[in-house]
C-alpha cells in the first residue's frame, strides 16, 4: 500500500531517479516522504509568472492554496515574513478566502522588525473548502490579538514507533507517545499553540550518540503530521562516529517510513516528514511582490522570464542527484574548491529560480539542497542547553582551526568539508516558507559554526569575530548570522546570541571598513584588501560584502549603511569613475584580483589604479568580453557586480542608482542573451 501511495502522490519535480526524497512542490511535504490511509490527487501544474496574486482591498498580504482533490477543514502551516510597520506585535491576524469564507487562522513564532513590528512568524490556516484543482486566494489582515481557548486530546491517536536497526544488529527502539501526552499536560516543548495546530518537538534519543526529533504537529481537524529528525551531533560527549542503521516508523500497524541501512556521518542530521492519516497535499504560494518588499531578502526580478526548459533541466538535475540521507543532492562536498557554482550567491540558483516564479521544480531543488546541507559536519549540539554551540557559553571552543577549550571530541569522517567563504544561504528561505522548524535549526547550525569555527583568539573569544576570514568568508559568514538573527523568534532561547554577534561584528566592520579607516586591511580610496595578498583587493569579493552589507543596511541593521557607503568608495564609484574624473575605464570596472599598491604604497588616484592594473588598455561601451568580467554569462564577475549595485541602490547608497543604470547599459547581454539571468538569476537583483 505504501508503495501505491507514493506513487499516486509523485509531483512531475519529485519523481525518479536519485534515490528519491529531496523536496516538492507542497508546502508541507516531500510526496516521497508522506502516507496515510488514502490517496491525495496530485497537484495541476502551477503557472510560471512573475508572482503576483490578486490580494483584497485592506489586506496585509495573501497567499494561494491550491489541491488536486476537492476537501473540507483543509489544514495548512507555512512561513510568512512582513513588511516593518504592517503588523505590530500586539496584533494578531484575520484570513478570509475568496469565496467570502471566514477562515480560522493563528500567528507563533514570531520574530520583531527593530521598531517592534512583526518581522516573520508561522501561520497555521483551516480552510473550510478546498475545490479540486482551483486556486483559493487567502487573505491576511491585522486584527485584534485572539484569545480564543485551545483544547487538545490528552492521548491523541499518534502512537509512533521508531526503530533503528545498527549494522552490528542491535535495535533502537523508541515509543515516545507517553511522552507526547506528558507535553501536552504540561506544556513543554511547545513551538505551535493555537486553535488551528500545536506543534510539540519529543526529543526521543536511541542510545549516547542517535536520537530522533520528532516535530509532532497536532490539527484541530484530526490531521497528524510528524517531520522525523535523525541527529549524530552532540558536540562535547565522548566517541563521537558514524553510524550505520536502517530506520523504520510505524503508526498505528502502519508503516509510515521505511529507511534502507546508510551511514549516518557525526555532527549530521537528516529528516523526513510523514502524516498519520491523510496528506492534505497542498500548494501554497505567496504574494511574492510583497514577499520580497519586506526585505527579508534581495529585490529579484519578477518580471524575468525563467524558459521552461531551465526548470525542467533542474529537475533533471535534481533527480540525477543523490537525495538520500547523507546524500549532497546539488551541492560540491568539496567546498573550498575552487570554480563557481550554484549555491555561491546572495541565493544559490534553485532559491533565486524558487522565488520567481515559485514553480513545483525550483521548489523541489530548494528544499532537496537544505535538506543536503544537513550532511554537513557543521551540526554541533550542545548537550547542556540542547542547543546549537555557543562561543559565549565556550569562549575558547574551536570548530575548525586553533586549540579548544573545552576540548572537542573527534571521531567519524565525512566526504563535505565544510568552508565559510564557499557556503551557500542554505535553508533560510524554506524556512521563511514553510516555517518548519527543522529549516530554522538548519540555519541556526550553520550560524552557530560559522562564528565559533575559527581560532578562539583570532575571532577574540566569545565575540565571535569573522575577522580571521577572507573578504568572501566575511560577506557570506555574516549573511548567515544575519538570517539566523532575523528569522529566530523572539522567544527562542539562541535570539539574544545571534543578534550580539551580528552587532559584535558591525562594530569590528564599522571599526575596519568604516569612513576615515585605513590601514592593512583598507585602502585609503575604500578597497578591501585581502589578508593573505595585502597589495590586491579581491574584487568580486569585495561585491560580495557589499552586496550583503546593503541588504543589512536595508534592514536598519546598526553601521550596515556607512560601512556599505565607506566600501562603496570602490565597489561603486568605480563604475561611474570615467565620468567623475580622466584616467579610468568603467568597461574594465567588473575584475578578480586588482593591485592596489605601487611602490610601496597605496594607491589614491583613479588614473593611478588603473594604471597598475590595465596599463594603457583602451575602453569601450560595453563590458570587457571573455575573462575576467564575462559579461554574457550570468555567473561572471559582470553580473556579480550587477546585483551588487541593485542592492546597494535599494539600500540608498552614494552613487549606486546611477552606477547601476550605468553598468546595466554596459552588459545587455545579461538581460537577452542565452547565458543572462534568465537561465541563472543568482544576480538577477534589481532597484526595487
Amino acid at each position: 500500500m505504501l508503495t501505491a501511495l507514493l506513487t499516486a502522490t509523485c509531483l512531475v519535480a519529485a519523481c525518479g531517479g536519485g534515490g528519491g526524497g529531496g523536496g516538492s512542490g507542497l508546502v508541507n511535504d516531500n510526496p516521497s516522504q508522506v502516507s496515510g490511509d488514502s490517496s491525495p490527487s496530485p497537484l495541476p501544474a502551477a503557472p510560471v509568472g512573475p508572482g503576483g496574486l490578486s490580494c483584497a482591498s485592506g489586506a496585509i498580504t495573501c497567499v494561494e492554496i491550491t489541491s488536486g482533490s476537492a476537501q473540507a477543514n483543509v489544514p495548512v502551516t507555512f512561513g510568512q515574513p512582513f513588511r516593518t510597520g504592517d503588523l505590530a506585535s500586539s496584533q494578531g491576524l484575520r484570513a478570509e478566502d475568496s469565496a467570502g469564507n471566514a477562515v480560522p487562522v493563528q500567528m507563533d513564532e514570531v520574530s520583531t522588525h527593530p521598531n517592534g513590528s512583526v518581522r516573520f512568524a508561522v501561520l497555521s490556516l483551516s480552510l473550510p473548502s478546498l475545490p479540486a484543482n482551483a486556486a483559493r486566494i487567502v487573505n491576511l489582515y491585522p486584527a485584534a490579538r485572539s484569545s480564543a481557548s485551545v483544547s487538545l486530546p490528552a492521548a491523541p491517536a499518534w502512537n509512533l514507533q521508531v526503530t533503528a536497526r545498527l549494522a552490528d544488529g542491535t535495535t533502537l527502539v523508541a515509543n515516545p507517545q507517553a511522552q507526547l501526552q506528558q507535553q501536552i499536560a504540561n506544556g513543554s516543548g511547545r513551538r505551535l499553540h493555537g486553535p488551528v495546530a500545536s506543534e510539540f518537538n519529543v526529543v526521543s534519543p536511541l542510545n549516547d550518540r542517535l536520537t530522533a526529533r520528532l516535530h509532532v504537529r497536532l490539527y484541530r481537524t484530526g490531521h497528524i503530521r510528524t517531520d522525523v529528525v535523525m541527529e549524530n551531533n552532540w558536540a562535547l560527549k565522548s566517541g563521537p562516529s558514524n553510524l550505520t542503521y536502517s530506520l523504520t516508523v510505524t503508526a498505528n500497524g502502519q508503516t509510515l517510513l521505511s529507511q534502507p541501512s546508510f551511514t549516518h556521518s557525526s555532527k549530521a542530521r537528516w529528516h523526513k516528514v510523514v502524516w498519520s492519516g491523510v496528506n492534505p497535499n497542498l500548494r501554497v504560494r505567496h504574494h511574492m511582490p510583497y514577499f520580497l518588499a519586506t526585505r527579508a531578502t534581495w529585490n529579484y526580478n519578477l518580471g524575468l522570464g525563467i524558459p521552461d526548459s531551465v526548470l525542467s533541466d533542474e529537475a533533471r538535475s535534481l533527480a540525477n542527484s543523490n537525495t538520500n540521507p547523507m546524500g549532497a543532492a546539488m551541492l560540491t562536498t568539496n567546498m573550498p574548491g575552487t570554480g563557481g557554482r550554484d549555491e555561491i550567491a546572495p541565493l544559490p540558483r534553485w532559491t533565486a529560480l524558487y522565488l520567481i516564479t515559485q514553480d513545483d521544480r525550483a521548489r523541489a531543488s530548494m528544499l532537496a539542497n537544505a535538506d543536503a546541507a544537513a550532511s554537513a559536519p557543521v551540526h554541533y549540539r550542545d548537550e547542556t542547553t540542547d542547543q546549537p554551540i555557543s562561543v559565549v557559553r565556550h569562549p575558547g571552543i574551536a570548530l575548525r582551526y586553533g586549540n579548544s577549550s573545552p576540548a572537542v571530541p573527534s571521531g567519524g569522517s565525512s566526504n563535505w568539508t565544510p568552508d565559510i567563504a564557499h557556503q551557500g544561504s542554505y535553508a533560510y528561505i524554506p524556512y521563511l516558507v514553510t516555517g518548519d522548524a527543522f529549516y530554522l535549526d538548519e540555519m541556526m547550525f550553520w550560524a552557530a559554526w560559522n562564528i565559533a569555527a575559527n581560532d578562539p583568539i583570532y575571532r577574540e573569544r566569545d565575540k565571535g569575530l569573522l575577522m580571521p576570514e577572507q573578504v568572501r568568508g566575511q560577506a557570506w559568514g555574516l549573511r548567515s548570522i544575519a538570517e539566523a538573527s532575523f528569522a529566530a523568534p523572539d522567544t527562542h532561547p539562541m535570539n539574544s546570541y545571534f543578534d550580539t554577534m551580528l552587532s559584535n561584528n558591525m562594530s569590528w566592520a564599522l571599526n575596519t571598513y568604516g569612513p576615515g579607516r585605513s590601514g592593512s586591511l583598507f585602502s585609503p580610496m575604500g578597497a578591501l584588501i585581502s589578508q593573505y595578498n595585502n597589495n590586491q583587493t579581491p574584487s568580486y569579493e569585495s561585491d560580495f560584502f557589499a552586496t550583503v552589507m546593503a541588504w543589512l543596511a536595508e534592514n536598519n541593521v546598526t553601521n550596515a549603511a556607512s560601512v556599505l557607503n565607506s566600501v562603496g568608495r570602490m565597489q561603486i564609484d568605480r563604475f561611474l569613475a570615467s565620468t567623475q574624473s580622466a584616467g579610468f575605464c568603467t568597461s574594465h570596472a567588473a575584475g578578480y584580483w586588482l593591485q592596489t599598491m605601487s611602490g610601496g604604497s597605496y594607491v589614491n588616484s583613479w588614473s593611478e589604479f588603473f594604471r597598475i592594473n590595465y596599463g594603457s588598455a583602451s575602453c569601450g561601451n560595453t563590458a570587457l568580453a571573455g575573462e575576467p568580467a564575462y559579461p554574457d554569462w550570468a555567473g561572471g564577475y559582470a553580473a556579480v557586480a550587477r546585483g551588487m549595485l541593485a542592492a546597494a541602490s535599494n539600500a540608498n547608497a552614494n552613487n549606486a542608482a546611477s552606477a547601476y543604470a550605468r553598468w546595466k547599459g554596459f552588459t545587455p547581454l545579461l538581460d537577452s542573451g542565452a547565458r543572462g539571468f534568465s537561465s541563472d538569476p543568482s544576480y538577477a537583483i534589481v532597484p526595487r
